[in-house]
């Protein structure tokens, strides 16, 4: 896979987690597709409206996102990255640590790469891989 795809889905994916700890609803947008679906290590399902919403009003309120593992597979215009992730978050005022792995969907279109899907499921504890490298909304 060429590495400077890699490079700049890595980018863009700093900028969505920044974007959600900043409450920052223009590059939300921005990044994330216009289907797009997010689907919760708690199972909660939501459009792109819904989660930008709520991470711009405060019923999630994003503190750090630390990547424990990623590994990128590239299909043309489609980009896969399963991962491991650890999650700082306030839902709803109450403070969770999360730690999750997942499934991402990138899409390259006119508007560039953007983020179609996300889908997590909880880890028991001791399942994550060891941190790899830390986004923490740089």
């Amino acid at each position: 896979m060429s590495s400077n795809v890699i490079n700049e889905l890595e980018s863009l994916d700093g900028r969505r987690m920044a974007a959600a700890i900043a409450k920052d609803r223009t590059t939300l947008q921005a990044l994330l597709a216009d289907d797009m679906r997010y689907v919760h290590s708690s199972g909660i399902d939501e459009d792109r409206a819904t989660y930008v919403e709520r991470c711009c009003n405060g019923h999630y309120d994003y503190q750090g996102f630390t990547s424990l593992r990623r590994d990128w597979r590239l299909y043309g215009d489609v980009a896969l990255c399963n991962g491991d992730v650890q999650i700082e978050v306030k839902v709803q005022g109450t403070a969770k640590t999360i730690q999750s792995r997942y499934l991402q969907v990138w899409t390259r279109g006119p508007k560039g790469w953007r983020m179609a899907s996300w889908q997590s499921t909880p880890l028991a504890s001791g399942q994550a891989a060891p941190a790899s490298n830390d986004k923490k909304g740089s």
